[in-house]
């Protein structure tokens, strides 16, 4: 990804960022002494990364922040205790047309999520999704997405896409383009048929939220 493995968070009330690579001091500097530290250090350069630019930074392509927000949003979710996680790896799942490329993998590269391993898996179908705790759904999925999900229904997957009307299909995060920064709008209503709770952290800065609030992680 550019300049460094950025992974981003929102303290309550304060900027969080944790960056690896050369470039590391750099967007530190930048970013000023808001820094803080914690599960935090996932959405902030989220938001950095989605478009506000830095003084002398390329902007990062979409599709490289959409590859950091898969990555950090598995920070910002949990199961609910009347589910059993039975894997030993955190998988990041993608079906469809691939177009992260390497940045999902250099995200995810020698990381951890609750203590799992991170693994990038490449579906070939919807099924195998059932086994993920992201899975992303390429727009190449086109007419597929409803029955995509409809294969998953019942699983404890967060599903993510960034296609026209994923929400209304059932999913329950979608990539949105806002002002040409990546952002992303969530369904509760999906969420809330599953055993995943969403921390508010990640609430507070989607684009919108429809359905109901849950109980959220504080």
């Amino acid at each position: 990804m550019a300049h460094a493995r950025l992974a981003i968070a929102l303290a309550t009330g304060s900027v969080a960022v944790r960056a690896r690579g050369p470039s590391a001091n750099s967007w530190r500097n930048r970013l000023g002494p808001n820094i803080g530290s914690g599960r935090g250090c996932a959405l902030a350069a989220i938001l950095l990364l989605s478009g506000l630019a830095l003084r002398g930074e390329k902007k990062p392509a979409d599709y490289d922040v959409k590859a950091a927000y898969l990555f950090d949003l598995g920070r910002f979710i949990r199961v609910s205790p009347n589910a059993v996680i039975q894997r030993s790896t955190f998988d990041i799942c993608v079906l469809g047309q691939d177009l992260m490329g390497s940045a999902l993998d250099s995200a995810a590269e020698s990381q951890q999520i609750d203590h799992r391993q991170v693994r990038i898996r490449h579906l070939k179908e919807a099924t195998e999704a059932r086994s993920c705790d992201i899975a992303f759904f390429g727009a190449s999925e086109g007419d597929r997405m409803e029955s995509d999900l409809g294969a998953i229904r019942g699983s404890d997957v967060l599903t993510v896409s960034d296609a026209a009307h994923f929400l209304a299909d059932g999913g329950m995060i979608q990539f949105v383009l806002v002002e040409h920064r990546v952002r992303f709008s969530v369904n509760l209503e999906a969420v809330k048929r599953s055993h995943l709770v969403l921390s508010s952290e990640l609430l507070r800065v989607a684009v919108s939220v429809s359905g109901a609030p849950g109980e959220g992680l504080p």
